[in-house]
């Protein structure tokens, strides 16, 4: 990605250089090539770091550093299997009512919808999305990650007019954020409102989304976009268009409690994303978080509020990145995602 210098005599120590640095290569870039998203994943984990090390420098939580916080818990959505369900699915999700989520996000087809015609793919959705809002009851919230499997915007409009009668919170990446055009047009017809952003980097992409008109729920990964620095920057630009953050969180427990510190401080903040973490995953973060009765506590101690243990990730190297496997249309050619 190049390299920022800075002469000597210019003032400017070791520590400030980096997040110099860090903050022109988000604002501007340096070199004639964007970092783009293995490289702004990179930039991420570092910018997350200098906030850890200068909040235990100063022996502040995160979250001070930030202005302070703005609520005293954070709530969570609880990702949730519900593809042509099951006993065991059924139990899984009145077990999380037991324990006192009342917000769930699901996909909105099964994942066969491609083998059927497109008709009785959206009657299946309707069936599932029926059965789940039996289910959880009429005051639980209920979010449908499309996953921007739909190409036509005509079909993404068609799924949400079907589930519209119950109720969804949002429906999310109803098509691929490329084109914000279409997704702006799509929008103003949606009968539900529509949340994207997990694919997009930087204030500059998510300003171009906002100012188009094309989102009610922007969803910024904060390991990815530019981490906590440009995600506040984000979350700024969403309030001044009267749209609500709520970060894309699928990661891990360090990932969590991140973005933890990032709803505490953040008013247009809406709700954090949470899946829940292996036993392998926890053990590498001591402090590592888990909801309860649907909310984060918000930690207090210096930094982030947590340590990394590296015996147990060394113990557990990386074996490759996780990728969404492919998928090939009944006549043989291969599906749009």
């Amino acid at each position: 990605m190049g390299t920022v210098r800075f002469r000597p005599g210019d003032g400017v120590d070791d520590d400030t250089a980096l997040t110099l640095a860090l903050d022109r290569r988000l604002a501007h870039g340096e070199d004639f090539q964007w970092a783009g998203s293995s490289g702004l994943s990179a930039l991420s984990g570092i910018d997350q770091t200098l906030w850890d090390i200068l909040g235990k420098s100063m022996d502040l939580p995160v979250y001070k550093l930030l202005g302070g916080r703005v609520r005293d818990r954070v709530p969570v959505y609880l990702d949730i299997d519900w593809d042509n369900p099951d006993d065991d699915q059924r139990e899984k999700v009145q077990k999380a009512i037991g324990d006192g989520f009342t917000a769930f996000k699901t996909g909105p087809l099964r994942s066969n919808w491609r083998e059927v015609l497109w008709g009785e793919a959206l009657e299946q959705g309707r069936q599932d999305m029926a059965a789940l809002r039996e289910l959880v009851g009429p005051d639980a919230e209920i979010g449908l990650d499309a996953h921007a499997q739909q190409f036509e915007p005509s079909t993404a409009l068609q799924l949400a007019i079907t589930l519209a009668e119950y109720n969804p919170w949002f429906v999310e990446e109803p098509l691929r954020m490329e084109n914000r055009h279409a997704m702006a047009e799509l929008r103003k017809k949606m009968p539900v409102p529509l949340a994207t952003g997990e694919c997009l980097y930087t204030k500059f992409e998510f300003d171009e989304l906002i100012r188009a008109g094309a989102v009610d729920i922007v969803q910024p990964d904060i390991c990815i976009c530019g981490g906590m620095t440009e995600m506040r920057k984000i979350a700024a630009i969403s309030e001044a268009h009267d749209a609500v953050v709520a970060p894309h969180n699928p990661v891990g427990p360090l990932a969590t409690v991140v973005n933890i510190h990032f709803a505490a401080a953040i008013s247009n903040f809406l709700v954090l994303e949470y899946s829940p973490h292996s036993e392998t995953e926890m053990s590498m973060i001591e402090g590592a978080l888990t909801p309860v009765d649907g909310f984060f506590e918000i930690p207090d101690s210096a930094g982030w509020g947590v340590d990394i243990v590296d015996d147990v990730i060394q113990a557990h190297p990386y074996r490759g990145a996780w990728h969404r496997p492919d998928r090939v249309n009944p006549d043989g050619s291969v599906a749009y995602i």
